[in-house]
């Protein structure tokens, strides 16, 4: 079977690889040293109840790759850095090995354990993460990938920026992720259900828009969160399988663009007149954004499975956020101002909310999507420029983390 090694791009060309181990410049040297400093200071979990993720690797790097100098990088470490777990607080430090390491599976208090175990791992392949990730991601009937989108996709967004920086650090840390945040949509994946579609299309937002309008999931809740993802399982999980596998994937590459437009709505034309962005929804961008990077890496059995995946995680969201309506005319209707992304990327790195740990991601995933696939009017330029311009904080938390199960 190929492997993220050997496989041949078809379609879709890698994006750049930044070795940062041969750049000697001070923003690349300070990059890898916080990289490693992550790793060996802090867990990859962090409180409330190990709910919440470490998201050093994805804000120092998209940051240093929209422009942040030095001190930038320096501060959004230090300022992330207060809310993060030591990796020698009570947390399980050892007892996963080859053979048990499928036992502790969603378990978080070993996310310190099964990152020491995959970096032994990473010695006993003389070094070689890449080929750790190919023997953990992909083997057996109920491979670790299947669940990937666990940890709001987080393990996909980790692992992305272990390969776009040949970090062998992060490649642990998304592993470790991966095991403890291991999904129960895994089962959907591993084997598909019966297919109980009423409709086929290729179109994700088209299957939103039929979300939408389905009165079976109206009066479920009354406020947006996370925790409704495991209610709607329970109680809905038929007529969600229903819109899913309406959801038909035949071109990964062609549908990812399709995809990342929908993300980039969702994200952006859901905000409220507060400069408020939905939390979850834009996870939905930065997780399409992950595969981006991932597919053209990926082995070629995989693209259509993962995609599925993450359409199914998409609906999830959309369902768990109250199926907001999309306003067409709240991207477009944006006056750019900005002639070319060097101006919005250095908008992005200096403003105020620089430091949260989520800005930047959603910023670099609207470029590189349109660095990718092209615009149609300027669509994702527009978007992070509106972004950028209007961003106050985050909404969509519903009652919190307290009634995640």
């Amino acid at each position: 079977m190929e492997t993220l090694n050997n496989f041949q791009r078809k379609s879709l060309a890698p994006v750049p690889v930044w070795h940062l181990s041969n750049l000697q410049d001070g923003k690349s040297q300070t990059l890898s040293e916080l990289l490693l400093s992550n790793h060996a200071s802090f867990a990859v979990l962090r409180d409330p109840r190990l709910l919440f993720h470490n998201h050093l690797p994805h804000a120092l790097g998209s940051s240093y790759l929209l422009g942040a100098g030095t001190q930038k990088l320096k501060q959004i470490y230090n300022a992330e850095a207060e809310e993060l777990k030591q990796v020698h607080d009570v947390f399980i430090q050892g007892g996963i090995t080859r053979d048990n390491w499928r036992d502790f599976l969603g378990q978080k208090q070993y996310t310190v354990a099964y990152t020491n175990f995959f970096d032994i791992e990473v010695q006993n392949y003389a070094g070689d993460w890449k080929a750790v990730v190919d023997t953990y991601l992909f083997a057996g009937s109920k491979p670790l990938i299947n669940g990937f989108s666990g940890g709001l996709g987080h393990p996909f967004i980790h692992l992305a920026y272990a390969y776009e920086f040949n970090s062998s650090v992060v490649a642990t840390e998304a592993l470790s992720m991966g095991c403890t945040e291991y999904d129960d949509i895994h089962r959907f994946i591993d084997r598909y259900p019966d297919d109980n579609s009423t409709y086929q299309t290729a179109s994700l937002e088209k299957v939103l828009n039929m979300v939408r309008d389905d009165r079976r999931f109206d009066d479920m809740f009354d406020q947006p969160g996370f925790a409704n993802v495991f209610t709607t399982l329970e109680q809905r999980e038929t007529i969600v399988l229903e819109h899913w596998n309406g959801w038909i994937v035949t071109d990964p590459y062609e549908q990812l663009d399709d995809c990342m437009f929908t993300a980039s709505r969702l994200a952006i034309e859901t905000s409220n007149s507060k400069g408020e962005f939905d939390f979850y929804l834009a996870h939905v961008l930065t997780v399409g954004h992950a595969l981006r990077i991932l597919l053209p890496l990926m082995p070629v059995v995989w693209h259509i499975p993962v995609m599925k995946q993450y359409g199914l995680f998409t609906i999830l969201v959309y369902i768990a956020q109250l199926r907001p309506a999309f306003d067409a005319q709240n991207i477009e209707s944006w006056e750019l101002k900005a002639s070319n992304w060097s101006k919005i990327s250095e908008d992005a790195v200096n403003n105020e909310p620089s430091v949260d740990i989520h800005f930047p991601k959603v910023v670099r995933a609207l470029k590189v999507a349109e660095e990718t696939w092209g615009s149609k009017h300027r669509h994702f330029m527009k978007a992070a420029e509106k972004f950028i311009a209007e961003f106050k904080s985050w909404t969509g938390f519903g009652l919190g983390v307290d009634v995640i199960p």
